[in-house]
């Protein structure tokens, strides 16, 4: 990725051409410049990569090169801040920043044999007969001898068709014919490979290409290096309106961050000193220093940049039969076309029938409609690695989840603070207590608790040294009583603190799904905690989708309690609840949910996911699981929510039915054209014309029903980025200090 690449092409395929050469202004219109750049035609020229690192500009909304003028048009927001930063950019374009391609590879279709054949068409009854029937045969000559060569190296194919129509056209005297014919071919080659081209690039397109320098701190102050020179370690500054070129931790200064490019949320997250940064987000507003953890190809832009061009070249099993599918029609078509002559004697007939075959728009429509829905899954936060996936994915009928951190948020929160001598312990007094003692905790429950106290106001209880029970609680002393906080098997089976009495209380909290914490001093009952982490707000919705997308059953797997869980399950309306397992035992529930014939798909976060996702027929992993997790996965969900699990499955489910049902249109429509064209209403041109225009449409179709994936707006930006000159002048940004600890005011 990046705009910073090394030149691929061999040095003498490129003329002397200065290294920077002058910037000319043709054309200015509101919010559109048109320039004049000799370097953009220079041959072999990888245009995409240098029309994605203009985009990458904010403001500027749509990048067209044309290396034949020499020239590049920019269409932006019209700010003058926006403007002066393009011309600022392509006026310092230099040769050795671009990206050429080797010959021979991959390049955009030319529209130039197109141009070159309605020329001849134009002028054929103005040239003398000979020149015009040369001229014919030469330029339909490439499709006949391609025809040949596939004939001979590969058998029967399209290819072989297309020679024999033009071939036969010619040789009936008829060349204006051929050549049409050949121009309607080439058209519609044209557009199915265009069409093709797009539906891959279109995932490229979502990604923002790496910025081409980085503001890193030397000696106290910011520098402006490249960034390939970035490394791990290094404290990275990066203000408003610029990309974050490495993965890290805030080390000081707070920015509204945009990371629509990465996880597809498009609302600005507020980030601080401790949290985490994701290369390829954008600073709206604000400043911050990052210490590098993550640089090059190991950021998470870079990583998924290198999973879509892995998954791009992995072809699922229906795209394999399509094609399989579409090269036995060649055999139907020449059948059809010898059965043609045979009845009509009309060659007439017979060039138009082979031009009409099932096996374009039948092989062309599933590669298409899998890479529009790979590029929409990724507009809304879903990397899906590979075609296999989406249709693994459509055929699920049991999604299983992994309670915490998908179903739920991960992270704690109380729920009830329950005095049991409330005379001596209000509710806000027991609150106070319980935080007071647990701030010298670091585990989740602890942290839920403290987090509590402080938005309540709670006031700060004295207390003395507190001692951990690890694994069962803590104790301290609050005036001359032991006070002891913790589960209820520490407090009753090995403290002998008697909570019968309260059974009611207790069963009533547990019912209803929350983690229970007890409290006791001078060996009494004195207070129950309950804490709940929280089903995410849109869980309940997903699994509704997911019932409607066709999934036949809803399964939770969990670590937790029986009875918690089962609180959950209801809560979800989940057909089946698996409590109290170990990691181990999630990998055994999904073996024996397979063996009874279910396709499972699994949705985890943890570490120990790792083995369910991998023995799962397709695993989800979560934004915010572990590395592992997201190896093992088929699918990421880019965006911490759970709702993607049902976008997914409905974009799948509706990818898969484009397939079929424009293979069905394609078999109906085609056979129309055969009727038609045996029966001598087609001409040969008109043959073409139809279908080749029915195959596009149908191509079309599959791209907008799969959903074209949205460009991401930048959101307008009140502030421009910072000049070179202006951060250079700034003072380094402070670092952060000690972290800070958690106390309660006196009262």
């Amino acid at each position: 990725m990046g705009f910073q690449h090394r030149v691929t092409a061999v040095a003498e395929h490129l003329p002397a051409t200065p290294a920077r050469a002058p910037l000319v202004i043709a054309h200015e219109g509101p919010g559109r410049l048109r320039v004049k750049l000799p370097l953009v035609g220079l041959p072999l020229l990888d245009t995409d990569h240098l029309s994605r690192g203009l985009r990458a500009f904010p403001g500027v909304t749509s990048v067209r090169i044309n290396p034949a003028a020499m020239s590049v048009v920019v269409t932006y927001d019209r700010k003058p801040a926006t403007r002066r930063r393009i011309l600022d950019r392509v006026a310092r374009l230099e040769r050795h920043e671009l990206r050429f391609r080797r010959r021979g590879e991959d390049d955009a279709p030319s529209a130039l044999p197109l141009v070159g054949r309605i020329a001849l068409l134009a002028a054929l009854p103005l040239l003398p007969p000979l020149l015009g029937r040369i001229l014919c045969l030469a330029t339909i000559s490439p499709r006949v001898l391609r025809g040949a060569r596939s004939l001979v190296q590969e058998g029967v194919t399209v290819e072989v068709l297309d020679a024999l129509a033009v071939s036969i056209g010619a040789l009936r005297g008829q060349f204006a014919t051929a050549v049409t014919t050949d121009l309607m071919m080439k058209s519609g080659e044209f557009l199915e490979e265009t069409t093709i081209r797009h539906s891959g690039e279109l995932l490229q397109e979502l990604l923002m290409p790496n910025p081409e320098t980085a503001w890193v701190e030397r000696d106290g102050r910011p520098v402006e290096v490249p960034f390939a020179t970035v490394q791990k370690g290094d404290t990275v500054i990066v203000g408003t309106g610029g990309l974050v070129p490495v993965d890290g931790v805030i080390r000081a200064g707070t920015a509204q961050v945009n990371q629509a490019s990465i996880t597809g949320e498009s609302v600005p997250v507020a980030k601080e000193p401790g949290d985490k940064i994701i290369a390829g987000s954008l600073v709206e507003s604000g400043e911050v220093a990052i210490d590098a953890q993550q640089v090059g190809d190991e950021t998470t832009t870079a990583r998924i940049a290198t999973l879509i061009r892995e998954s791009l070249e992995v072809r699922s099993e229906t795209e394999t039969l399509a094609e399989m599918h579409a090269d036995q029609q060649v055999y139907m078509t020449l059948g059809l076309g010898g059965a043609t002559l045979l009845v009509t004697r009309d060659l007439r007939r017979l060039s138009s029938v082979f031009l009409i075959d099932y096996a374009c728009p039948i092989k062309l429509s599933a590669p298409v409609a899998v890479r529009a829905t790979m590029s929409e899954a990724v507009a809304r936060g879903i990397l899906i690695k590979g075609g296999p996936s989406i249709e693994k994915l459509a055929e699920v009928d049991t999604f299983v989840f992994d309670k915490t951190g998908t179903l739920t948020h991960g992270s704690l929160s109380v729920t009830d603070v329950v005095p049991l001598a409330p005379r001596q312990w209000s509710a806000e007094r027991l609150l106070a207590l319980v935080a007071s003692v647990e701030q010298h905790s670091h585990h989740p429950v602890a942290r839920a608790i403290v987090s509590e106290a402080r938005a309540q106001g709670a006031g700060f209880v004295p207390h003395g040294a507190v001692t951990f029970d690890v694994g069962h609680g803590l104790r301290a002393t609050v005036g001359r009583q032991e006070v002891l906080i913790g589960s209820r098997h520490y407090l009753e089976d090995l403290e002998g603190v008697d909570f019968a009495q309260h059974a009611e209380t207790v069963t009533q909290l547990a019912d209803a799904g929350k983690m229970l914490l007890y409290v006791a001093a001078g060996g009494k009952p004195i207070g129950l905690l309950g804490l709940r982490d929280e089903l995410r707000e849109d869980a309940r919705e997903t699994a509704e989708r997911l019932r409607a997308a066709g999934a036949r059953s809803l399964v939770i797997l969990t670590g937790d309690r029986k009875a918690r869980a089962e609180a959950f399950g209801r809560a979800l309306g989940f057909d089946e609840v698996h409590a109290e397992l170990r990691p181990e035992d999630k990998v055994r529930v999904l073996r024996q949910l397979q063996q009874a014939g279910r396709k499972v798909a699994f949705i985890g976060d943890g570490v120990n996911d790792a083995p369910a996702l991998a023995a799962a027929n397709v695993g989800f992993s979560m934004s915010l699981g572990a590395d592992i997790a997201r190896a093992a996965a088929d699918i990421t969900l880019l965006d911490d929510r759970i709702g993607a699990v049902a976008d997914a499955r409905e974009i799948s489910v509706q990818a898969m039915r484009i397939i079929s049902t424009n293979g069905m249109a394609a078999i109906g429509i085609n056979t129309g054209l055969f009727v038609a064209a045996s029966a001598g209403a087609l001409s040969p041109v008109a043959a073409a014309l139809l279908h080749n225009g029915s195959t596009i449409g149908l191509l079309v179709t599959a791209l907008y029903r799969a959903g074209l994936p949205r460009h991401r707006a930048v959101p307008a930006r009140t502030t421009v980025a910072s000049t070179p000159r202006d951060r250079a002048s700034r003072k380094s940004p402070k670092p952060c200090g000690p972290a800070e600890t958690v106390g309660f005011s006196a009262g």
